[in-house]
This record gives C-alpha cells, structure tokens and sequence, in this order.
C-alpha cells in the first residue's frame, strides 16, 4: 500500500483526442494566470499537444486531486494523484505525532502513543482515502463530460 493514494486509468475518447485536448483547453484556466474567481473555469492547469495536468477549480478541494493524462487518437491514459500540498500537509502532521511519539516514550508516558498513532491512522485513511476517492471521483466525472471519455479501465497495478 502506498502513503499517498493515486490510481491509473486506461481512456477509450468519443471523438478524436485532438477534439478532446481542445474542448478541455476551453474549460481549463491556466496556472500561471492570476485570477481572482478561479470557478469560472472547471479546471486550472496546463495542457500541451497531447498531454494535459489539471485539477478542479474549486479553491480547497481542487489541490486534493491532480489529474494528469496523455491521449493519443481516440485513446489515452489518466493518473490522478494526491496534489502536493495535502502531502505536504500530512507529512507534517505525521512528523509531530511522531515527535509526540518520542516525546511519550522519553516522559514515560506510555499511554499517549495510542492516540498519536491512531491520529496518524484516522489522517491517512480517513482524510486522505476518502477525501482522495470522493473528489477524484467528482473530477473524473467532470472530465468525462467534457473530453467525452466512452471507457475507463483501472489499471492492474491499482493498490486503491
């Protein structure tokens, strides 16, 4: 099992990717622009020739998830992965318990390392795998309906 959740797909497209890339670059706002209301858009990123990574435009819920795709004729696939910032987030959390663990152990104060490891547990499969599948969900949703996605295969190497 891995820290941090992400899943690969195989996509079977509607239409042509070349279709697709262009109808996503219409919904897509750009990261390097500065924009007051980013839900304006669907979602922000960057996309060139075949490939695109976005994530939803929603100001919280849009760092969770970063969709990252390469289509190639009416084919293509899709990883979506845990956005850096919540890693970042969860690591440090992960590292005060930890000191709190140490801390517990030094102090003699053995009954305080069920809760620190069972914090440490409730962030990471509560927080972030069910945060993680239920907008990963909404996302790949949004982007069936805008790029016209027929199928989608998990992967074998699937650990979610």
């Amino acid at each position: 099992m891995k820290i941090f959740p992400e899943i690969d797909y195989f996509i079977e497209l509607n239409d042509d990717s070349s279709l697709a890339i262009s109808e996503l670059e219409n919904q897509t706002l750009s990261k390097e622009q500065f924009v007051a209301n980013w839900n304006n858009q669907t979602f922000i990123g960057k996309i060139e020739k075949n490939e695109f990574e976005v994530k939803l435009s929603k100001k919280i819920i849009g760092e969770f998830c970063v969709l990252k795709g390469k289509l190639k004729n009416e084919k293509g696939t899709l990883k979506i992965r845990t956005g850096r910032i919540f890693k970042i987030i969860f690591v440090a959390i992960v590292l005060f318990a930890l000191s709190g663990i140490v801390t517990a152990i030094v102090q003699n104060k053995l009954e305080l390392i069920f809760h620190l490891v069972m914090t440490i547990l409730v962030m990471r499969f509560i927080f972030l795998e069910l945060g993680f599948r239920i907008i990963s969900n909404s996302g790949i949703n949004k982007l069936t309906e805008i790029i016209g996605i027929k199928e989608l295969k998990k992967t074998l190497h699937n650990n979610v």
